[in-house]
């Protein structure tokens, strides 16, 4: 058979997408119609990461409960009594810790998801936020696990204590969900970002180790947002999650309600991590099964 000298081969390339965003009504109703599919990846790696544990879920509440006991008593060595009273310095460190822990499991075990999901990211066609999303909701489930922890802390310091400044029941107490949602959601949008970075850049995830623990001593859970003063008051502003544990020390520890600065700084970085992660990762998440 003669050879054609004038064929020339087709060859396909693959480069890149450009950063830009797809049409977002589709994209997004479908986001909402898989939502069950993030919720049960969530419950399956919640369910995996202990499988070999014989304490299992123990660990959920033992390891932040272990490390505000460590913390208290560093507290107590380098400033003893720390600006509170009784076992409210405890009170303030706990839910702090708990809160703290529950952004930054958001964040963490987001920053890998897209990577660690490649063969379902190769193989199956779905909204790649649902990864990040299954993270934050694992993180929410491992957080109610402290919250009892924190009440029985919270009864037993009043009960010990009857005089200390511990709070018993209180309207305010219903600011907690809105506290609660707004964490999450600055957790799940910094998750986005960091997702996106360590595609890209995969020293992201290590570095995120000193990244958030720099983070928890910049931010009100070992030190209280009244001890600031002047120009430094600014770090509780500039911090995503400062005014969330602002939110936090002053319903639950206090037993106060929440001023106008507080309740705007909540929203703000919510809505800004959102945008801002939603935007970064779904403008760039058709690139990521090639770099992948």
């Amino acid at each position: 058979m003669p050879v054609n000298e004038n064929f020339v081969p087709k060859i396909q390339v693959f480069e890149p997408h450009r950063a830009s965003l797809p049409p977002l009504g589709p994209y997004l109703k479908e986001f909402w119609t898989r939502r069950v599919f993030a919720t049960e990846l969530a419950r399956f790696s919640d369910k995996a990461e202990y499988l070999d544990s014989r304490l299992g879920k123990v660990w959920l509440v033992l390891n932040p409960l272990l490390l505000g006991l460590i913390y208290y008593l560093v507290v107590e060595i380098i400033r003893p009594g720390g600006g509170l009273p009784g076992l409210t310095r405890l009170d303030h460190l706990l839910i702090g810790l708990f809160t703290f822990y529950f952004a930054q499991n958001c964040v963490t075990a987001g920053a890998q998801s897209i990577t660690l999901g490649g063969r379902l990211i190769l193989n199956q066609a779905f909204p790649r936020a649902l990864l990040p999303l299954s993270c934050a909701i694992q993180a929410f489930q491992q957080f109610l696990w402290t919250i009892p922890v924190y009440i029985f802390v919270l009864i037993g310091g009043k009960l010990a204590y009857p005089t200390t400044e511990v709070p018993g029941w209180t309207w305010n107490f219903l600011w907690i969900p809105f506290i609660v949602i707004c964490t999450g959601l600055t957790g799940f949008g910094l998750a986005l970002i960091f997702a996106t970075l360590n595609v890209y850049f995969r020293d992201t995830n290590k570095l995120l180790t000193y990244i958030t623990r720099i983070w928890m001593y910049l931010s009100p859970v070992l030190w209280l947002p009244s001890s600031l003063r002047g120009h430094m008051k600014i770090l509780l502003w500039v911090n995503p999650l400062g005014p969330v544990l602002n939110a936090t020390s002053r319903v639950w520890v206090s037993g106060v309600s929440l001023n106008k600065s507080t309740i705007v700084g909540c929203i703000f970085w919510a809505l800004a991590s959102i945008l801002m992660g939603g935007y970064y990762f779904i403008s760039r998440e058709r690139d990521f099964a090639i770099r992948i």
